[in-house]
């Protein structure tokens, strides 16, 4: 305790050194007057006198420094004046100052954003119990190898035959008919199975989940309301539970509200979660296929386990029902590369972009400091011939460079901030609806801590290549200033002329990609949506859209759910 409250009394004396330094000036003052009073009364003239107390005293200053030393944390003393330092130092300076900041603010701007979106849909744990178990479920054909639909029979049967999940469920994105007074309204939502919550670990945050078999057909009518729609139709009013919503002409009793936090990217944009309810027409048909699965992996199974025993039971139904399953096997993916899609290469490219940028702006702050350290051998040299330690002079440069990276982090952060909810603007309403894991994009713990290893990495830079520069450069020899002086100016000459090819290559890549993102988010297909359910006959035959009917709400091309074909 007599410890910490000393320490604590050395820092408030940083904080005080007005008073502090009177206090001891004071101090010496009558230490010195004590010892010139004893000396004229033994004798000494006054001359004389004083110096010999200096002298007993071991000099003014030197027992100032001590004294000091003694009395606060030296570190933290020294940072703080250095600190000081390096602002007057850069506010004689503004036009270095200036370009050295928004270089870096550029640099960090640019990567930060960038990464907030790697963040977003690459690093987030997505908002489900144990994430990393999670697979997506589909078939394959030879049209679709990869990834297609499953069919109700079928996802039966690999619920039943399967031993390598806890459960399998399956989902379908469904937009629905809300009837509301004014007449009908167009909403989105999903037809989900009973336990397809469960599966991925969500407990709704009012209400309750679908029970086992409220998924069948003559089970009643529920339905689950998305956050969202929970706050903007009922205006998160808790006695929402119990209502009646009526979706395509048939009422629905409302169970519960999911949390803010969840989201299902293949099935949304939806609002309402409704269960399955297989109704006839396409839902019995093995040749109709509008389903998409979701299982949990069991413990010590691994993903090629699964897809072998997937494999397997689609063998079985292909021998069993040759007209419908033929040529059909089984596909599984992780359910984080069903969420993200295609979007993984394009953000990894922009990450590998950004960073070649930060890299340019921190050689560019680099050289500028460079040659900034030139015009300050002589400050340098005046302060070695002054005692300054080599030590002491390095730790100016260390919290200069932290100065610089200090002010050029806090803008870059704010500028990012800015760049991101501008770059999510930029995006069509309909794509962000498909990319829920943008909800909350900013910044974050992860990103901050992105942000602070880049932040710590460019301060190393700055503060070593000054600190060598000058280490190498001998005041005393004038040969050696100028051989020194002229490698370093080679070496710079180089770095230049790498520095505006890989800008120039990083400004070219980033206008083409520019240029594709922006047409491919905006390209006309020529032709009206259409709702598809996807339908496939295995008797070679082609492929029937189901008969499209014009919305009343809207105006748009819309389809029923009993026409596929046989």
């Amino acid at each position: 305790m007599k410890r910490l409250r000393a320490w604590l009394l050395r820092l408030a004396g940083i904080f005080s050194s007005a008073r502090r330094e009177r206090d001891l000036a004071n101090e010496l003052a009558s230490h010195l007057q004590m010892h010139i009073d004893d000396n004229l009364r033994s004798g000494m003239t006054p001359e004389l006198a004083r110096r010999n107390a200096i002298q007993k005293l071991g000099g003014v200053e030197p027992v100032k420094e001590a004294c000091r030393d003694r009395s606060s944390v030296p570190f933290l003393e020294n940072f703080l004046r250095d600190v000081c330092f390096a602002i007057r130092q850069l506010r004689k300076d503004p036009g270095f100052a200036t370009t050295a900041i928004l270089t870096l603010t550029l640099g960090m701007c640019a990567s930060v954003a960038i990464f907030a979106f790697v963040d977003a849909a690459l690093i987030k744990p997505l908002p489900y119990r144990n994430p990393a178990r999670l697979l997506g479920v589909f078939e394959s054909t030879p049209t679709f190898p990869q990834s297609s639909n499953l069919s109700y029979p079928d996802y039966l049967d690999w619920k039943k035959l399967n031993t390598v999940f806890d459960s399998l469920d399956a989902y379908q994105h469904y937009p629905f008919s809300l009837s509301v007074p004014s007449g009908a309204q167009k909403v989105n939502g999903a037809r989900v199975t009973d336990g397809f919550f469960r599966t991925l670990g969500v407990t709704p945050i009012l209400g309750r989940d679908f029970h086992p078999g409220e998924d069948l057909p003559a089970a009643p009518r529920t339905v689950l309301l998305s956050y969202a729609a929970w706050q903007q139709r009922y205006g998160g009013s808790p006695d929402v539970l119990g209502k009646t919503v009526t979706l395509i002409g048939v009422p629905h009793i409302i169970i519960g509200v999911l949390p803010p936090e969840f989201h299902f990217t293949p099935a949304e944009p939806a609002d309402f979660w409704t269960a399955l309810h297989p109704a006839g027409g396409c839902d019995l048909r093995r040749s109709c296929h509008g389903l998409y699965g979701v299982a949990r992996l069991k413990d010590g199974v691994s993903m090629q386990g699964a897809l072998s025993n997937l494999q397997s039971i689609a063998g079985q139904l292909e021998k069993l029902y040759p007209g419908s399953n033929r040529d059909q096997g089984a596909s599984v993916m992780p359910l984080s590369e069903v969420i993200v899609g295609d979007i993984r290469p394009i953000l990894l490219v922009l990450l590998a972009g950004a960073v070649l940028l930060l890299v340019i702006a921190s050689v560019n702050v680099a050289n500028l400091l460079l040659v900034r350290s030139e015009s300050r051998r002589r400050e340098i040299a005046v302060r070695n011939a002054l005692g300054a330690s080599a030590a002491r002079l390095i730790s100016q440069f260390v919290t200069e460079g932290f100065v610089l990276v200090a002010a050029g982090s806090a803008l870059g952060l704010a500028g990012a901030d800015g760049v991101m909810h501008l770059l999510v603007r930029l995006i069509p309403a309909d794509a962000l609806a498909r990319m829920s894991y943008l909800r909350g994009l900013g910044l974050n713990g992860r990103v901050l801590a992105f942000a602070a290893v880049i932040a710590l990495l460019a301060a190393v830079l700055f503060s070593v290549t000054p600190a060598l520069h000058l280490s190498l450069v001998n005041a005393g020899n004038a040969y050696a200033v100028r051989s020194t002086g002229n490698s370093w100016r080679r070496l710079g000459s180089k770095l230049v002329v790498l520095e505006l090819a890989t800008a120039m290559v990083l400004l070219v890549g980033a206008g083409l990609l520019g240029k594709s993102v922006y047409r491919l988010l905006r390209v006309e297909i020529g032709l009206m949506p259409i709702v598809w359910l996807s339908c496939r006959s295995r008797r070679r035959n082609p492929v029937t859209p189901m008969t499209p009917r014009r919305s009343r709400s809207r105006g748009t091309l819309s389809t029923g759910s009993r026409a596929c074909p046989a």
